[in-house]
């Protein structure tokens, strides 16, 4: 007991130590922000809800995903397809035959034992199944009004699977019908989705419309005229903010299925893959 007191001492001395020394360092280096605005957040505050000149506007008062898909849109789709082609590699490293799952699959059905954790753990997790999936469709739907957005909800919604794997069992995931077949298709309409959004624009050219560009939601001032007239703002009370809420939606789509995937490929047992080694 002795030994080990002393080792907390020491290991406390020594936390509290470089505490002091970033705490100094911290103090040595702050400095008060400007009052002023910087550039870069003027930019924000005039193009994302100018409500006095809607020239310069994006139609969404969240600054985030109005930046993210209407200012820095390729840069987005530069992300999506970086997950895409990792999703993938994924699928790729864990290539197998369906009708080499199915005959594992009834194989183990004959010998099914109970699987998951406890009653308590299961109804638990049933209850927050729900809760997470409807957060993480609220969030993809108000991304454009509220902090949020696609990615940020088909990650939360990967919870959800991810939770009902550990407590009941990959079985008890499928059968809601997320399938690795499934996810890939789901993953491939939400990426189909994203690239015809960005290209809708390009069609109005064929109506004498010259500034135009890719991935545009709302019109620029520096554009070339007549310039492109946007997508609607509003559907009677609804809030659409343009592009705003489809790029999220399908961004949703594309993540939550790509995680989705990932999980059930790595919740396959390692009896399976030893068999399928074997084979």
């Amino acid at each position: 007991m002795k030994a080990e007191f002393k080792a907390l001492a020491v290991a406390s001395t020594i936390v509290l130590f470089v505490l002091t020394l970033v705490s100094v360092a911290l103090g040595a280096t702050a400095f008060t922000p400007s009052l002023d605005l910087r550039p870069l957040a003027e930019f924000y505050l005039e193009n994302c809800l100018n409500q006095f000149n809607k020239d310069l506007w994006a139609a969404s008062p969240e600054a985030v995903t109005s930046m993210l898909w209407d200012y820095r849109g390729l840069d987005t789709v530069y992300e999506t397809t970086v997950f895409f082609l990792a999703i993938i590699g994924s699928v790729a490293a864990f290539r197998f035959g369906e009708a080499f799952l199915r005959s594992y699959e009834e194989s183990k059905r004959k010998q099914r034992r109970e699987e998951g954790l406890s009653l308590i753990v299961k109804v638990i997790t049933r209850l927050t199944f729900v809760l997470i999936v409807a957060l993480s469709i609220a969030i993809a739907l108000h991304g454009h009004l509220t902090p949020g957005g696609g990615f940020q909800a088909g990650s939360i919604f990967a919870v959800a699977p991810l939770l009902a794997i550990a407590a009941f069992s990959r079985r008890f995931v499928e059968e809601f019908g997320l399938t690795k077949n499934t996810c890939l298709a789901i993953r491939t309409t939400g990426l189909i989705t994203i690239a015809l959004i960005a290209l809708i624009p390009l069609l109005s050219i064929a109506l004498g419309f010259t500034g135009v560009f890719i991935i545009q939601n709302q019109p620029k001032p520096w554009a070339l005229q007549p310039s492109f007239p946007g997508f609607p703002v509003y559907l009677g009370p609804i809030w659409l903010a343009g592009t705003l809420i489809l790029f999220n939606v399908a961004e949703f789509l594309t993540v939550a299925s790509g995680f989705t995937l990932l999980f059930i490929l790595l919740s396959l047992p390692e009896d399976f893959f030893r068999r399928l080694m074997g084979k």
